[in-house]
């Protein structure tokens, strides 16, 4: 077995069909597997849990990871006959409990939109009343918002080639108020000035608006929980909480909203 070959192979093809960030943590993994197994004739199943053991002594979450990239390695190599046999088939991951995941207080969130300069402020706002993803907010254009129907489009891409997803969230009263009233600066509804594109993330900004604000960390990710906690702790259905995240997962009743239900303007609305 070639397992140099069976890497570069994988990562070849993961270059034209996945995100940048999958592609280098996939290279990051290899690069230690090759330097560990790139002389073997063989990698058996004793090679792969050794070396998840060994990682699962720092983190058994990283292990998980790890176990499940090995295992798309594998098939990669088996479905392209550049290797005939698995050595992860058999191997469970380990068990993990996991934390609940941090919501912030919301006073800790208005505290944050204080001291937050004006135009961020208007962003906070926007995934606050959306519950959306940096960057589907980061992408967000002028033609994605309907004014005359009172809703916005956001869209998101799971894969590098995978199909775009979109999905219609009802315009809250605070948001389209904000929205009308903004400036237009180019094609982006937050358009980057040095750029004059889309902001590539604008996770810094967060982080220290939490630290001038003396709060807890959080992120933006977090601020999809909180909307979404928000919702359920008013009574919002789940199937309506699920469509507004945009979540692809067997419980989402669609991918993406095909027209905008009465409930889901009832269920925005909860987020003013």
């Amino acid at each position: 077995m070639d397992f140099l070959r069976l890497c570069t192979s994988r990562l070849e093809d993961l270059e034209t069909r996945r995100s940048k960030g999958h592609f280098e943590r996939n290279k990051l993994l290899f690069e230690k597997l090759v330097s560990k197994w790139g002389t073997l004739s063989e990698v058996t199943i004793t090679d792969v849990e050794e070396f998840l053991k060994e990682t699962a002594q720092d983190s058994k979450d990283k292990a998980n990871r790890y176990l499940t990239l090995i295992k798309a390695l594998f098939r990669h190599g088996i479905k392209r006959r550049l290797v005939d046999y698995d050595p992860t088939v058999g191997i469970e991951p380990y068990g993990i409990e996991r934390a609940r995941k941090y919501i912030p207080p919301a006073e800790d969130v208005e505290k944050v939109l204080s001291i937050a300069p004006p135009e961020f402020k208007e962003y906070l706002i926007t995934i606050l009343h959306t519950a959306g993803r940096m960057r589907e907010i980061n992408k967000l254009r002028w033609d994605d918002i309907n004014f005359e129907e009172n809703y916005l489009i956001l869209k998101t891409r799971k894969a590098k080639n995978s199909d775009l997803m979109e999905r219609k969230i009802p315009l809250t009263d605070t948001l389209r108020e904000i929205l009308l009233k903004k400036e237009r600066m180019g094609d982006y509804v937050f358009t980057n000035k040095s750029s004059g594109s889309y902001f590539d993330n604008r996770i810094k900004m967060i982080r220290n608006l939490c630290k001038l604000a003396k709060v807890k960390k959080f992120t933006f990710h977090n601020l999809r929980h909180f909307s979404a906690s928000k919702l359920a702790n008013l009574g919002v259905a789940l199937t309506d909480i699920q469509e507004i995240l945009g979540h692809t997962r067997p419980t989402t009743t669609d991918n993406y909203l095909q027209a905008l239900k009465g409930s889901l303007r009832d269920a925005i609305k909860k987020l003013e």
